[in-house]
């Protein structure tokens, strides 16, 4: 027999949705700026896309000249990471494609974030998808609903942040989005193989340095962690051989030397805009994943004897919806390294755009020095306790291609955390809060508002 009873309610400062790198960032700052928060994740663990779907490194701490862009909770979760041997913290892009890379190991780094979120006094719910949000006549979140283990629950917040990726709670509560979607970046499946002799892969390496990327850097055979982007002529002579159906002109290896380990990031696949769209991407990449793992024992030095060690998972997704804010950043923005009154932190890397019908990256375009992050878009036009972190942002297809990035997401994170805290504080609207105040508690934190 069931029954028809009302589910328990929950009252709370903030919400965060989603425990990826944004969320994660943004739930440990609202509760240690003095806010009851909650964070919902989908999945059984916090981790995001960095952690779960094996993303080789962090990128975007720093510019191209080397400055450090990136500081705040994203600098304190490396030094965690490095103090337990999890990361040899920023190291040289041995592809120059950026001036540091932020290698992390996994596990750990779901692990560290996990005990950050429980030392702040975050209440963690996982398994717990939200369904359904409600908005009241003053156009605020009244009441979210998440179907946790334990049955569904709704949860009545003061300020809500979307972190999920994919605006699931911003979707829910009408937000307005983006229309630039016609050319949505594909998706990819990252993969790690084991019982690698990296000796032998750089050794090949030196010796045809035309199979590298123009200004690569060969790690050293000991090397703690080393970067690789090309391997052209193989992969070229592996399609026209019939063994790859998937022609592509370069991959990104991160590989782990001591530890004979390396993660690979060729695959990719467009996913459609359906209920099954990423279960049909997720069979086609592993359909890839198997024959590139054939091809590299087969053909790529070093990888005679590597197995399949591990496959993320989940469809590591670069695109998604991405609300309409109060302001929308665009490629010129990024570019040309705007500045905002209102920012909240910076980005640097470059516009980094994929296509899922060329062998190769569509395009980078360089950012110089790196831009100034405008408060307004994290804030959703017409909702007033809604916040948005992570790729959702208000952006441009172009300017998504660098706001992205995970050092970027741990900035608008803990922006939108410690903006909904003052904002739960103070019962304001998210749009009305003082974003003086909101700054120099940014900068108390260690975050990066402005070049130095």
């Amino acid at each position: 027999m069931t029954t028809n009873s009302a589910p328990p309610v929950h009252d709370t400062d903030v919400l965060v949705v989603g425990g990826g790198s944004a969320g994660v960032a943004a739930a440990v700052a609202a509760a240690e700026e003095g806010a009851r928060t909650v964070l919902a994740e989908a999945s059984g663990s916090v981790g995001g896309t960095l952690a779960w779907q094996l993303l080789e490194h962090s990128a975007g701490f720093h510019n191209v000249r080397g400055e450090q862009v990136t500081g705040g909770f994203g600098q304190r979760l490396v030094e965690r990471l490095m103090e337990i041997g999890a990361s040899p913290g920023h190291i040289r892009d041995d592809v120059g494609y950026t001036a540091s890379r932020t290698p992390v190991d996994h596990a750990a780094l779901a692990l560290t974030q996990s005990i950050m979120l429980d030392e702040a006094g975050v209440r963690v719910w996982l398994q717990s998808p939200i369904v359904d949000a409600t908005t009241g006549d003053d156009a605020r979140l009244t009441a979210v609903r998440v179907h946790t283990p334990a049955g569904s629950r709704v949860v009545r917040a003061a300020v809500v942040i979307d972190a999920s990726g994919d605006a699931a709670a911003a979707a829910l509560a009408g937000a307005s989005f983006q229309t630039d979607t016609s050319a949505r970046q594909p998706t990819s499946l990252l993969f790690k193989l084991g019982g690698v002799d990296l000796a032998l892969l750089l050794r090949h390496l030196r010796e045809h340095p035309d199979q590298v990327r123009p200004g690569s850097v060969i790690g050293e055979d000991d090397a703690d962690h080393v970067n690789v982007w090309g391997l052209g002529g193989l992969l070229a002579e592996g399609h026209e051989r019939g063994e790859l159906r998937l022609r592509r002109t370069e991959m990104h290896l991160a590989g782990w030397p001591r530890r004979g380990e390396v993660v690979v990031n060729v695959t990719r696949t467009r996913a459609e805009d359906s209920e099954e769209g990423l279960g049909l991407a997720h069979a086609e990449l592993g359909r890839q994943v198997f024959e590139f793992v054939r091809w590299f024992r087969n053909r790529v030095p070093g990888f005679g004897s590597c197995h399949l060690s591990a496959v993320g998972d989940r469809v590591g997704v670069r695109e998604s919806r991405r609300v309409l804010g109060l302001y929308t950043m665009d490629a010129a923005d990024v570019r040309t390294g705007s500045a905002f009154d209102d920012t909240i932190g910076r980005g640097a890397f470059p516009i980094d755009i994929h296509s899922h019908d060329s062998p190769s990256l569509s395009h980078t375009d360089p950012v110089g020095s790196g831009f100034e992050i405008p408060y307004r878009i994290l804030v959703p036009s017409g909702l007033g306790n809604l916040l948005v972190a992570g790729r959702c942002v208000s952006s441009t297809h172009e300017a998504n291609g660098s706001l992205r990035i995970t050092a970027t997401c741990f900035t608008t994170g803990e922006a939108a955390g410690v903006a909904a805290a003052h904002a739960a504080a103070s019962g304001k609207r998210v749009e009305d809060l003082d974003v003086t105040a909101l700054q120099d508690s940014l900068r108390s934190r260690g975050a990066r508002l402005a070049p130095s």
